[in-house]
């Protein structure tokens, strides 16, 4: 009776995490004096597929930033 017990509740978390209503990313994009690696611009994407929010973070000074993120938008 008590594994039969510790079964249905294992089922029931697993199903509430599974069906999750969209999932958030956050992806660091890479670049190199203003260009986006490619692997980022991929990593974007996939996570675009997933259908939450994306959020980028771009690290770098002020002249470089502006830049990388007006062309992560397109």
């Amino acid at each position: 009776m008590l594994s039969a017990r510790s079964f249905i509740c294992r089922r029931a978390l697993t199903r509430a995490y599974a069906t999750s209503l969209s999932p958030n990313a956050l992806v660091l994009l890479e670049h190199r004096q203003g260009v986006i690696d490619p692997s980022s611009l991929s990593a974007i994407t996939a996570a675009q597929k997933l259908g939450g929010s994306v959020t980028g973070l771009v690290i770098g000074g002020p002249d470089q930033v502006n830049d990388v993120v007006e062309k992560a938008k397109k």
